[in-house]
């Protein structure tokens, strides 16, 4: 959209949702500054605008050619770098990680903002693969209140939170399940997905934070034994993995949707989600988490390790059978 009014945009949107400018802006810029924005006084920047776009459920890089500057691109591509870097989960990633984060850690453009909500989150990051989970939660946390001073836990279901704040809060219950509890954990999620549902989300981001959430959660929920919970979950998620063609997540879906219902006693019917995450993992080469999912399975619930098919059914103890 190359002549679009940032003024416009933002005001018609949020009248739309049906947003005050206080709901808006809070965490992101001042209600002065909003309202200059919407009357056309202010340009915004290139962060102000993406929040502010989150917040509304829009995807901000469709405008963002006209609102990006030379500048602001160079840093939008240090962060790519970085998010690459940390995509795989290795050693030298991490090792080129920590030295890149030291250089932003340098750069004045990381010390205020967005800018360092993002880098404390880089840094959670590299403490969680560290397995340092109280310095996890302390950066996530960090993050999380760059934006939302105010944070409170208690209170997480009752936000509307941009992507930077759901995925900052995503690593605080990754941390609490380790340092607190599962419960605490589960207990985050379960606020979290209330603020996710109540807020606004385009499709893409629906991708890439929603279905992690579902996974994240019902596999804490089937720690705590509350599998009818987590059943009812996994089904959302699978529903949500075959709509936008996860294929990353859609196989783990199924196979906690098979624990929840093998759990449950209900050894037939896990059979079919069983199979087919067998069936997916194998089918993307996910040779690892294939052999993990067989063990498991073979270990707490007595299904041989033989390979399933589409078309098999996994061998179940007879005095499993329902």
């Amino acid at each position: 959209m190359p002549n679009f009014r940032s003024d416009v945009l933002i005001k018609n949107l949020r009248k739309s949702k049906g947003l005050t400018q206080d709901q808006l802006c809070d965490g992101i810029c001042t209600k002065d500054s909003l309202s200059r924005i919407e009357q056309g006084k202010r340009r915004p920047g290139w962060h102000i605008f993406m929040q502010l776009m989150q917040r509304l459920g829009e995807d901000p890089h469709k405008y963002y050619s006209d609102i990006v500057s030379v500048h602001e691109k160079e840093i939008m591509d240090m962060k790519d770098e970085i998010v690459q870097l940390l995509r795989v989960k290795n050693t030298a990633n991490y090792d080129a990680a920590r030295l890149l984060i030291t250089e932003m850690e340098q750069n004045g453009d990381f010390t205020k903002g967005v800018n360092l909500q993002f880098l404390l989150r880089q840094k959670a990051a590299v403490a969680s693969y560290d397995k340092d989970f109280a310095a996890m939660y302390d950066y996530a946390a960090q993050a999380v209140m760059v934006t939302k001073p105010d944070f409170f836990e208690d209170d997480i279901h009752t936000y509307l939170l941009t992507y930077e704040e759901i995925w900052s809060i995503i690593q605080i219950a990754i941390a609490s399940a380790s340092t607190v509890s599962v419960e605490k954990a589960a207990e985050i999620y379960l606020k979290l997905k209330t603020a996710v549902d109540r807020g606004y989300m385009d499709d893409d981001e629906k991708i890439k934070t929603y279905i992690p959430l579902l996974y994240n959660l019902t596999t804490l929920l089937g720690q705590l034994k509350r599998y009818e919970e987590g059943l009812q979950l996994c089904n959302e998620g699978i529903e949500l993995c075959r709509r936008y063609r996860n294929a990353y997540y859609h196989p783990m879906m199924l196979f906690n949707k098979a624990c929840c219902l093998f759990f449950l006693g209900r050894m037939e019917e896990g059979a079919d989600p069983y199979t087919r995450a067998c069936a997916l993992f194998a089918g993307d080469e996910r040779d690892a988490e294939l052999a993990m999912i067989k063990e498991y399975a073979k270990k707490e619930f007595g299904i041989a390790a033989s390979y399933p098919t589409e078309t098999s059914t996994p061998q179940v103890p007879a005095q499993d059978r329902t």
